[in-house]
């Protein structure tokens, strides 16, 4: 949906609208920056390395999880940048690359700077969802379809939905059929964690720009799973769910590794990962079900699955959660005074 042209150049509500979000998004690291004790001048350069970064990450994460699609339409196309997508995890890796520039040129401390942009980063991603819409994406199951006692889809015997076939609850696709508004939770999900983070006490450098990626990682497992729109998926597995995965391991093992040596214990630790294993390999199960693959669970309706894989999610939530608040206690004002 193209808003406006300069000249011949196309300006897209999409990507208006991110510009958009990402402006008032600086405009927010300028009060987390001096909330982090950063000095003037550090927002001004993680802007000016943040932009290009998390464009051309995101674009670049998109075309390497799609590469075999991409390789046919030759490498010309990762500039074709109004041609297929982007890839989030990419973009956040573009912001955690720009975060570490930053600090080494503003002479700041990279978790703090990472600290700083944990916020900015949480309505940024809300932005970008709730803009989902101008594009088609975001959306979940057909309506009709999900209330359908022949499909077998839901538990629920809901016979008149004419209530759900409207914003927010669901949102037309290409065809003009209603579907779920997924897109919606997941912004939600973004705007709670940045209430959360601006009003999270101060804590050891790092933890709010860990907390952040925990939370949406387990929560875009689900979001992932009842997306029907374009996601990428290899196999039987959806890319964004293993890079979910891997993010939540990767927050354990760096809180694992900030916590003080005294207080380690490699049971736990342990202890952890089959915990974690166990939660995935749920999540996992729930995917087959989904597509009745397993005989024995044909009984179970989607919602059944879906609540089953939230529950695991959770799981995944509490195994970490520990960890994270032990390797990153609240700093006291004398402590922050001091350092």
């Amino acid at each position: 949906m193209t808003a406006f042209q300069v000249g011949s150049l196309p300006v897209y509500v999409y990507g208006g609208l991110v510009a958009l979000a990402a402006l008032a998004a600086l405009f927010l690291m300028i009060y987390t920056g001096k909330k982090q004790g950063l000095s003037e001048g550090t927002v001004s350069w993680f802007a000016v390395l943040a932009v290009p970064l998390v464009f051309l990450m995101a674009r670049a994460g998109y075309c390497l999880a799609n590469i075999k699609w991409v390789m046919e339409r030759g490498l010309g196309f990762f500039f074709r940048f109004t041609s297929g997508g982007y890839l989030l995890y990419g973009g956040i890796i573009g912001g955690i690359l720009a975060a570490w520039l930053t600090a080494k040129i503003a002479k700041q401390p990279f978790k703090r700077v990472l600290d700083a942009a944990a916020a900015p980063a949480a309505l940024l991603i809300a932005a970008g969802r709730l803009a989902e819409t101008t594009i088609g994406l975001g959306y979940g199951y057909c309506i009709e379809d999900w209330f359908d006692p022949w499909m077998e889809i839901s538990m629920i015997p809901w016979e008149n939905y004419d209530l759900l076939y409207r914003f927010p609850f669901a949102v037309q696709d290409y065809y003009e059929t209603w579907n779920f508004a997924i897109f919606l939770p997941e912004a939600l999900t973004a705007l709670v964690m940045l209430v959360l983070l601006l009003a999270m006490k101060k804590r050891r450098d790092g933890g709010a720009a860990l907390l952040l990626l925990l939370v949406y990682a387990c929560c875009q497992i689900v979001f992932e799973s009842m997306r029907q729109d374009q996601v990428i998926v290899w196999g039987f597995i959806r890319a964004n769910q293993m890079f979910s995965a891997l993010m939540i391991v990767g927050v354990l093992l760096i809180s694992w590794q900030m916590t003080k040596k005294e207080e380690r214990k490699n049971k736990r630790l342990f202890l952890a990962f089959i915990q974690i294993l166990l939660c995935a390999g749920v999540v996992i199960v729930m995917e087959f079900a989904l597509e009745q693959k397993i005989a024995f669970l044909a009984w179970m309706r989607m919602d059944v699955c879906y609540f089953v894989m939230a529950l695991a999610c959770t799981g995944l939530l509490l195994t970490v959660l520990p960890f994270w608040r032990r390797a990153f206690p609240v700093i006291s004002e004398k402590q922050q005074k001091q350092a």
